[in-house]
């Protein structure tokens, strides 16, 4: 039965570094993005999918960091 219980507590310490792992990514590049989404609005001509990608990112790293932070405080 330990063997069951330390293989539950390894596959749960593994989720929450997954978790981890996503949310660092998907912060930098969500950083990334908005970054250039700012510059994209001062140019002569903006486009919108800078905008569209920096949105999507963030809410991927909400999204992700909320599901993160419901799994450390349980």
């Amino acid at each position: 039965m330990s063997a069951d219980k330390s293989q539950d507590q390894s596959e749960s310490q593994r989720k929450g570094l997954q978790l981890e792992a996503l949310l660092g990514f998907l912060g930098f590049f969500s950083f990334l993005a908005v970054i250039q989404a700012i510059i994209n609005v001062l140019r002569p001509e903006p486009a919108v999918w800078p905008a569209l990608l920096a949105l999507v990112l963030v809410i991927a790293t909400v999204s992700v960091w909320r599901a993160w932070r419901k799994r450390r405080l349980n």
